[in-house]
């Protein structure tokens, strides 16, 4: 039986193709990685977010052998980071530790120099923390009680640092300040680590923090912890008593935290999402990691790629409440 020329060479090129395509993409998932990574935190130092980008680019430099590079990229309330990410190429080499806070500049509704949802691909949660409202020692406010009727009494007398400008950390406190119906000058920085050395050093008296930055300056008594912004207390603070047990009844309700994720480029290989899924899956479940996150008050929160654009969405539609009823605007 005679074979076709034609027919060989169309079967030669459907097998390239298979190849290329269908063979090619496990290939490239048992070689990676082959060169160094790098997981940019859109952040500055010191904040929850660049604890954990640290945390499990060593545990992946440990388990794999190949260098992972955490890069600081802040500004524009994580934006500028997280659009060098969705510029990157689609390879893996490049991530995002991110938090929350790209559902806050979405819900702005500002000009974004990316599209959330169609420029990154979910590796999975990876971690969620409350925020603690604290202040300094010399206030005379022994409570979020004593507070708000300090506020109500003296609007506009006292300022609040946050972590980034529209970043969780400042709706957080709109929030409160909508809520409880006080107002109390903002103060953005560049992370919760600097707002913090500000209210040490008595340029602020208010600041709104990830629990790992407040922690160890209450451990200490350097500050007054005011309130832990969820709805139930934390083992690494139980003492530190939640908005809604202020006794403020506008507050009993109030729940707001922040999670963090780990993500890619869009187009990035599955098999390579999948590869760094198990891997991250893996640390998070380690018994040295649970230690450390359980002494910052970070909260393990495990998950697919899925489950964290769902969360993303979901807070993508509360974060648009807030800013229709505080009526924020983009800066």
């Amino acid at each position: 039986m005679k074979t076709h020329p034609h027919r060989v060479a169309a079967a030669v090129t459907l097998l390239a193709t298979l190849f290329a395509s269908g063979f090619a993409l496990p290939l490239a998932a048992q070689d990676y990685p082959a060169k160094p990574i790098r997981i940019i935190s859109p952040f500055g130092t010191g904040g929850a977010t660049d604890v954990m980008a640290r945390l499990i680019g060593h545990k992946i430099t440990e388990s794999w052998g190949q260098q992972v590079v955490v890069e600081n990229r802040p500004g524009a309330g994580g934006n500028i980071g997280m659009d060098a990410v969705a510029k990157s190429a689609p390879d893996g080499y490049t991530l995002a530790l991110m938090n929350n806070a790209t559902m806050t500049n979405i819900a702005l509704g500002g000009k974004m120099p990316f599209d959330f949802f169609r420029d990154f691909t979910g590796i999975g949660l990876v971690a969620s923390t409350p925020m603690m409202l604290v202040g300094q020692p010399s206030l005379k406010a022994a409570s979020l009680r004593d507070l708000t009727a300090f506020l109500r009494a003296n609007p506009g007398r006292l300022t609040y640092g946050s972590c980034s400008q529209n970043g969780t950390q400042h709706f957080a406190t709109e929030i409160y300040k909508s809520q409880a119906k006080v107002f109390v000058v903002h103060a953005p920085y560049r992370s919760c680590a600097l707002a913090m050395t500000d209210l040490l050093g008595g340029q602020i008296e208010l600041a709104m923090v990830s629990t790992n930055v407040a922690i160890p300056q209450m451990r200490a008594g350097k500050v007054r912890v005011f309130g832990i912004t969820t709805k139930t207390r934390r083992p690494g603070a139980p003492d530190v008593p939640t908005f809604g047990e202020s006794g403020v009844p506008e507050l009993r309700d109030y729940d707001v935290d922040i999670w963090y994720a780990l993500v890619a480029p869009a187009a990035t290989p599955r098999p390579v999402v999948e590869k760094l899924r198990a891997e991250v899956r893996r640390i998070l479940g380690t018994a040295d990691v649970k230690q450390r996150m359980a002494s910052a008050a970070i909260d393990e929160l495990a998950s697919d790629g899925d489950e964290l654009m769902a969360q993303a969405r979901a807070d993508l539609e509360k974060f648009r409440r807030v800013v229709e009823f505080a009526g924020l605007k983009p800066e």
